[in-house]
């Protein structure tokens, strides 16, 4: 017999803010079986619910704001993260992204929660940004400084594939600044 124990939630939205910015916002929620204090049958709790909001600006792909809140959090200590996730401004959603996310505000630094949840925004980003300013239907003139945050991410973006092959096909011609 098996009993639900813990659920976690994430969701992820992006907005496009215009001039090649986005607004990626996430959210974490927990769920808990936890016993009540009256010894009375265990019930799902809220444990946490934690908001991140990073602002990036492409092709870069550079967090220039980074914010966090938690509307729910188990302990008042918890709160004391909040202000570090500011260490994410500057940094590029590029190879070696989840490394130095743990790096800047993971262990001590940080919390696990919002670090897993920043973890799996830079995948949200680069989707949402390709939504916003990728190719498309009537998009043309992409840069390869664009493109170069897809390739090898997956079988289908593989450097020899035919997907990588059609975008190129249509590229701008490379600025002296790529």
């Amino acid at each position: 017999m098996k009993k639900l124990v813990h659920t976690r939630e994430i969701s992820m939205r992006t907005f496009d803010l215009g001039s090649h910015s986005i607004l990626v916002e996430g959210s974490l929620i927990d769920h808990g079986y936890r016993p009540t204090q009256s010894g009375a049958p265990k019930k799902f709790e809220l444990v946490h619910h934690m908001i991140i909001r990073l602002t990036v600006q492409g092709p870069g792909m550079l967090i220039e704001r980074a914010e966090a809140t938690m509307p729910h959090h188990p302990r008042e200590e918890c709160l004391e993260v909040l202000p570090w996730i500011r260490n994410l401004e500057g940094l590029e959603i590029a190879s070696g992204y989840s490394v130095k996310v743990k790096k800047v505000i993971g262990g001590i630094r940080g919390c696990a929660h919002l670090t897993s949840l920043v973890i799996a925004m830079g995948e949200s980003a680069v989707q949402g940004y390709w939504g916003a300013y990728g190719a498309g239907k009537g998009r043309t003139g992409l840069r390869e400084q664009t493109i170069k945050k897809f390739i090898n991410t997956c079988h289908l973006w593989k450097e020899d594939g035919p997907i990588v092959k059609e975008i190129r096909e249509n590229l701008e011609p490379r600025d002296s600044s790529e």
